[in-house]
């Protein structure tokens, strides 16, 4: 799954206000974090007295996580009971949608393992007609738990073990957003039209047919639908046979699935279309709404590529005959795609590219959503995880091999660069409160919706490369393959996947792989120099008072320094520092490369003569001391004008990548300085800097520019826009007054950078306009991205018309959320307001799955502890207390965003003092 509340943010301080669109750092919540625990390596096990297996340590380190930073210890999971297990459902449905309702009727085969006189599976909002059981003449008595989940059979007899056949009849209701069997309406050139779809991660399968719906339930699935022989039925398997019935309807049966997980069952209809082609045997298709077949070869071309890749990469033939790629209009506040086995599902706008609207930057993030959900085919699908515990075992692996194949594909991207970005975001949560280990213990399916993070994703990701880099490439996969292998079609914890990198290695990787995955928190590298010797040490880096509590993490370093033959590679930790030898003179590079999760701190004598040759060192490097000095300036580890030296040296000579990141990373600082004394003197410093950036780059794409320009002048015209540059936003107004005369005037990259600052400087006239350019988009993508727009307006006034305006009937119901989240970037006080007074309304717009998140998300932007009460008010009326982690991340970025305006910026203003002094 693309989780809309994980992936890639910046690394910026703040939210920058165009997130919305600019996919390759998008989503950028407010996360938080704190968690401590030490885990030791696999071969002490018997040393220290712990008789266990490496699961049940697991779970004991896990709970001791828990207590040591104040939470209670996690209670036992909320799970089925274990005496039964499906083994096949034989699934018949027939919706009707324009009632949003649907019946279903499902024969599940079952294997009782001792005899019982009740049987209890996952339902909700179903309401069950006939019950049967194979072998037992009297129905049995059927009762409802809501806050479970779960229908109880109870029978008057004890039902043998064996085999049996429950037989179920049952109503289902189609939903408006994207939980179960949901629906999405949207404007044709004919008038309205309905499609349907599904989404059951992590826990809604449930919605759609009564289930054993855990991922370790695995079994198979045969579904039949009933539907209006003039559209498109669509399952995770090919249609085996269609018969024609009366009043213009058809039955629909599809090939029976591989055993495979509840939540990978899908289920679409709709008036579709679908282009294909034959890759090594398997047809490989794009689905889209009609008239969008033009929208979809570039997707079509990707997936063609991307499996053959990952067939030999795993060493794993694909599982089905088709994989289709499936787009559909709207949105969620919970995720963009989803990786159902053979049937990925993609909200358009990461699937289909439009050249009137879509920039390069979407272009990419398309590939990269494609390789993420492609690669689940293998890793979650074909191999799944036991239970959410190990989530990360499925998304962090995906995050990692998304940037791996784009490499591979499209190396002059240079992805691996853009991939510190999502480790950036995943270390601004992982420094502050509220963060978790990678592995946490999970203890129903709310607590599992929380997972989906950028815990899970982003640093899951980072700690794949790092022991990737750490045991070798070629090795790695060689592991990997064998995990394949050994675990197909079943399902896994993570120590199996240790289990084989050893074996494949022989190096012990798990001691250290637990470190990073059962600890939470950053490792911090300290570098002393001294006589010609380096001395690394090892210490916990945080932003706030989490840090206090010591923890040891086993780090794989990478040192190369100057005038070195070779890079220097050994671990560090908090009792077996290192020492390595270079000349006095020699300037060191610590984490070399960058593939390493931790933050470097080098001594202030070394640091200014790394910034002195800053422009000599790698691009990686670059972008690694420019992350890090941020982070430990903005932290108070480190002076903060280390990091503005380095801003300092924008040239036009640098890549375009570490650009970029200059220009993020001071509009992130700009968002933390908004309303204070100082803002006007840091904003005249960021155009200063940034100015002759444009100079270089020019307002206009030239022939044989690279992707990587393109970004950076989107970046760049936004920060200028946003440090107030009168240039810049009397030119994109000249270019607007044009575009509304004559669309065809931009390109969709410059529509893009054109609509976005608009939307920011608006007044009411310009704010109107947009309306109207929405209200008369020509697709449901361009549509919602116009609606989202209005959210952007710094205008007070107008940031409140765009929240009225989020409950108008105008508006697609999926984009209503977004346009609330869209303000919140500039409001989060006013947004907050807003979603605590129409509670109801907002729910239901949003899936049961995004709700306890919400208002966290929207708060997490704010710079005001006033917000932190307001947060807590609505948890406690609105958000479940084992679901509230998002709110306590939340609590832990508006506090630090407050602590930086009052600790730290005063710092800067006394560096720009002097500079202007100089």
């Amino acid at each position: 799954m693309w989780s809309t509340a994980a992936s890639a943010c910046d690394g910026s301080t703040a939210c920058p206000v165009k997130c919305w669109s600019l996919k390759l750092r998008m989503y950028c919540h407010y996360r938080a974090g704190s968690g401590n625990i030490a885990a030791s390596p696999d071969p002490a096990w018997k040393k220290q007295g712990v008789d266990m297996q490496p699961s049940a340590l697991v779970l004991a380190l896990l709970l001791a996580s828990a207590s040591s930073v104040g939470l209670p210890a996690a209670p036992k999971r909320i799970v089925l009971p274990e005496n039964v297990m499906p083994e096949h459902y034989d699934l018949s449905i027939v919706p009707n949608a324009p009632a949003m309702t649907f019946t279903g009727s499902v024969m599940i085969v079952i294997d009782v393992k001792a005899p019982t006189t009740q049987l209890v599976l996952n339902a909700i909002d179903l309401v069950f007609g006939r019950v049967r059981l194979s072998g037992v003449a009297a129905a049995p008595t059927v009762s409802f738990d809501s806050e479970e989940q779960t229908a109880t059979l109870t029978f008057a007899a004890p039902v043998t073990a064996g085999q049996h056949t429950l037989a179920i009849e049952y109503v289902g209701k189609i939903n408006q957003n994207a939980a179960g069997l949901f629906a999405v309406d949207y404007d044709t050139p004919s008038g309205k039209q309905r499609a349907l779809f599904t989404q059951f991660e992590n826990s809604d399968a449930r919605r759609f047919v009564p289930c054993w719906d855990e991922p370790a339930r695995k079994a198979t699935f045969a579904l039949t639908a009933t539907v209006p022989a003039n559209g498109m039925a669509l399952s995770n398997t090919p249609i085996a046979n269609t018969e024609k019935l009366p009043d213009g309807l058809s039955r629909v049966h599809f090939v029976s699935s591989p055993r495979m997980s509840s939540y990978l069952l899908f289920f679409g209809f709709g008036d579709f279309e679908r282009i294909s082609r034959t890759v090594d045997g398997v047809d490989v298709g794009v689905v889209v709404k009609r008239g969008d077949i033009d929208k979809a070869y570039y997707a079509l071309d990707a997936a063609s590529k991307l499996l053959p890749y990952y067939e030999d990469y795993f060493a794993a033939k694909y599982a089905l005959p088709k994989l289709d790629l499936i787009a559909g209009p709207g949105e969620s506040q919970f995720f963009g795609a989803m990786e159902n086995w053979g049937a990925i599902f993609y909200f358009e706008r990461y699937l289909l590219i439009d050249p009137r609207i879509s920039t390069q930057a979407d272009e990419r993030s398309v590939y990269l959503v494609i390789a993420h959900e492609m690669s689940h085919q293998w890793f979650g699908d074909l191999v799944t995880m036991e239970w959410w515990d190990d989530l990360w075992l499925n998304e962090g692996f995906a995050s990692w091999m998304e940037f791996k194949a784009t490499d591979y594909f499209h190396p002059e991207w240079k992805p691996w660069l853009a991939a510190l970005d999502s480790k950036e975001g995943a270390m601004s949560v992982d420094a502050r409160n509220g963060t978790h280990p990678i592995i946490q213990p999970i203890h129903d399916v709310l607590q599992a919706n929380e997972a989906f993070d950028t815990i899970t994703y982003s640093k899951g990701q980072a700690v794949i490369r790092m022991l990737e880099d750490y045991l070798g490439a070629e090795v790695f996969r060689a592991g990997v393959r064998a995990y394949m292998k050994a675990n197909a079609y079943q399902n896994t914890a993570t120590d199996d996947f240790w289990r084989e990198l050893e074996a494949a290695s022989r190096i012990p990787v798990t001691g250290v792989a637990h470190d990073f995955t059962l600890q939470a928190g950053i490792p911090l590298i300290r570098v002393a120099a001294s006589g010609g010797r380096l001395r690394l040490t090892q210490e916990r880096f945080a932003a706030d008072e989490s840090g206090k509590a010591p923890i040891t993490w086993r780090v794989p370093v990478i040192e190369m320094h100057s005038g070195a033959a070779a890079p220097w590679h050994g671990l560090v930790s908090r009792d077996r520092a290192a020492t390595v030898a270079m000349a006095a003179a020699a300037v060191p590079i610590v984490n070399s490369a960058q593939t390493g999760y931790f933050r470097t701190h080098y001594d202030s004598a070394t640091m200014a003569r790394i910034v002195t040759d800053f422009r000599t060192l790698s691009t990686a490097d670059q972008l690694g001391l420019l992350n890090d000095s941020r982070a430990l300036g903005l932290s108070g580890a480190e002076p903060l004008g280390d990091f503005l030296d380095l801003t300092s040296q924008a040239a036009s000579d640098l890549d375009p990548l570490v650009l970029r990141t200059i220009a993020t990373q001071l509009q992130g600082l700009n968002f933390l300085y908004e309303g204070l004394p100082g803002q006007a003197s840091f904003k005249a410093y960021c155009r200063r800097v940034l100015n002759p950036v444009l100079a270089t780059t020019g307002w206009n794409k030239r022939p044989g520019e690279s992707q990587n320009v393109t970004l950076l002048r989107y970046e760049v015209l936004s920060a200028l826009s946003t440090c107030d540059d009168t240039v810049v936003i009397g030119e994109v107004q000249s270019r607007f007054i044009a575009y509304l005369k004559e669309p065809a005037s931009l390109s969709g990259d410059f529509r893009h950078n054109v609509l976005t600052i608009v939307a920011a400087h608006a007044d009411a006239a310009n704010w109107d306009q947009l309306r109207s350019l929405a209200i008369a988009a020509k697709s449901a993508m361009e549509q919602s991205q116009l609606y989202a727009l209005l959210g952007a307006a710094h205008d007070s006034d107008l940031a409140r018309r765009a929240l009225e305006l989020s409950l108008a009937v105008e508006v697609p119901l999926t984009t209503r959320p977004t346009i609330v989240s869209t303000v919140a970037r500039n409001y989060a006080e006013m947004a907050v307001d807003f979603v605590a007074t129409h509670s109801d309304a907002m729910d239901k717009l949003i899936e049961p799955a995004s709700r306890p998140s919400f208002l966290p998300s929207l708060a997490g932007n704010s710079r005001d502890l006033a917000t932190i009460t307001k947060l807590r008010a609505y948890a406690a009326r609105h958000i479940p207390e084992n679901a509230r982690g998002d709110a306590a991340k939340a609590e832990a970025a508006i506090t630090y965003n407050a602590k930086v305006r009052t600790e730290r910026l005063p710092e800067v203003d006394r560096w720009l003092a002097r500079q202007k002094a100089q």
